[in-house]
């Protein structure tokens, strides 16, 4: 049975709302993203009160929030409120308002809920087994200490984007004294946290600041590639791009590259914040998520009905399992063409010369060889490329990412369309391409085996004499088919790694 569950996560900043569908063969899918400034706690840094005007602003985009839910025929709402809500003193009163004109169950969360949260939504997206995690939001930042994957340490500090610009009124111009100030605010708290000194860690960013850090960067470097999460960069481009926002005004940061205009006030707090964790922690570098709380609650929803754990094990293997289910890929299939591809690349890795790390990397392009068929049947390998390139993957680099997607394209044999292709002559130098033909020809090889899908070749066993590189197949059939399409790779093999191909 589909399932539909929406995820609201209200900050102090803005209001989120995501849709997930839980498919009826377990593969699951973000289906709408809708994202509001509402400025919760504009004007509470006094007082500890939310405003009027605010908590209407909230209502107000709430409301909509609740009628796209309905359109949508959401099954299930989880939603959430983080620190303007949890500091308020009028915090209740303002859930109860909300629940009357909305119908949304708004939950307030404690700072250790909201950095547990966002720290399963980075661990299960991204692949790093030690690193220091922030989440910093409109009105506090949560830090997480992870170890082996583990989350060891826990703080939130009760400053975030939009109350430390009101504290130290740095909206427009911030001159040297207001700036030295804020630094020193920020440090003094810091410092308060015993283990977050000197980790020499890299500093993983979730939240609106994270990611136009992330966007600034990527305009700055004329990155070809949109996409945010898992975006890394070191701390001198950090530290220059800091530096540059400080001497400028308002109107300036307004048109700066990749920096949202709604955010151009907050900036200069939201930046200093992470040059202070940079600083202390003397972080090796950044790297950015696009997923966070939101991520965190679907996947601690979704996981608990399948396994005790919140933590997915391999998140590569798990979410190319996920992609080929949402594509209606035939599994079986997937699975014997890659368990023939792992075969002949353990063989014959002493002609290979590739690293452990291709082997996953062929894995997974073999298991999405064939998701374009969604698209069209003809002409099915380029869609296949099309769609791993702009998949939900986790735990690949952007690079890695399009070299799957030039493997899945070349499963029938090599095309120059690929080589001409500029997003992919942007991340792939000469060694990438090589690499990328020696995967697709094992992919071939393995696919060609398969060109029946009815398993005939139950397995092969690949070895190398002299110059000559066999391949016995392990069949209770005459597979003259099969045998005939291998036989149409000899000539690249012999170009690609200098070895005659026998087949028998």
């Amino acid at each position: 049975m589909t399932e539909r569950v929406a995820i609201i996560d209200l900050g102090s900043n803005s209001a989120r709302l995501i849709v997930m569908t839980i498919y009826h063969n377990g593969a699951y899918n973000l289906v709408y993203n809708q994202k509001e400034t509402v400025r919760l706690s504009e004007g509470m840094a006094e007082t500890g009160i939310l405003t009027r005007d605010a908590m209407w602003r909230a209502v107000g985009t709430l409301k909509v929030f609740a009628h796209m839910c309905e359109l949508v025929k959401v099954d299930k709402i989880l939603a959430v409120a983080t620190a303007a809500v949890r500091n308020a003193k009028n915090g209740a009163e303002f859930i109860d308002l909300v629940h009357q004109h909305t119908g949304i169950p708004l939950k307030v969360i404690s700072g250790e809920n909201e950095a547990h949260f966002g720290y399963t939504g980075i661990i299960n997206t991204i692949d790093i087994e030690d690193a220091l995690l922030f989440d910093l939001g409109g009105g506090s930042t949560e830090i997480t200490l992870v170890k082996n994957r583990q989350s060891v340490e826990i703080f939130s500090i009760p400053f975030g984007a939009v109350n430390l610009t009101e504290k130290f009124a740095s909206q427009d111009k911030i001159n040297d004294s207001q700036l030295t100030a804020m630094r020193e605010y920020i440090i003094n708290h810091l410092e308060k946290i015993p283990w977050l000194k000197r980790l020499g860690l890299p500093l993983v960013g979730v939240g609106g600041t994270a990611r136009n850090i992330a966007k600034m960067d990527q305009k700055h470097k004329n990155y070809p590639f949109p996409k945010v999460h898992n975006y890394r960069f070191g701390l001198m481009a950090f530290e220059e791009l800091w530096r540059e926002l400080t001497k400028t005004n308002l109107t300036q940061r307004r048109k700066y590259p990749g920096l949202s205009s709604e955010r151009a006030d907050i900036i200069i707090a939201g930046t200093t914040i992470v040059k202070s964790l940079a600083d202390i922690s003397q972080t090796t570098n950044i790297i950015v998520s696009g997923c966070g709380v939101r991520e965190g609650m679907f996947l601690e929803y979704y996981l608990s009905k399948q396994q005790s754990s919140a933590i997915i094990p391999d998140i590569l293997l798990h979410s190319t399992r996920n992609m080929l289910l949402f594509y209606k890929g035939n599994e079986p299939h997937a699975d014997h063409v890659a368990k023939l591809a792992d075969t002949m690349f353990e063989k014959w890795q002493p002609i290979l010369r590739l690293t452990g790390r291709d082997r996953h990397l062929l894995r997974v392009a073999a298991l999405l060889h064939d998701i374009g068929i969604t698209i069209n049947y003809y002409d099915h390998a380029r869609h296949s490329a099309y769609l791993v390139e702009n998949a939900r993957l986790f735990g690949l680099t952007h690079r890695e990412q399009m070299l799957i997607a030039v493997v899945a394209g070349w499963h029938n044999g090599p095309a120059a369309k690929y080589v001409r292709n500029k997003i992919y002559n942007e991340f792939l130098d000469q060694h990438n391409w090589q690499t990328a033909r020696k995967l697709a020809l094992l992919l071939a090889l393995a696919e060609s085996l398969e060109t029946t899908q009815l398993g005939l070749v139950q397995d092969v066993e690949p070895s190398i004499t002299g110059s000559q590189a066999l391949l016995k197949l392990i069949t209770n059939d005459p597979v003259s088919i099969e045998r005939q399409a291998a036989s149409n790779h000899r000539k690249w093999f012999k170009k690609e790694l200098g070895f005659e191909l026998i087949i028998e």
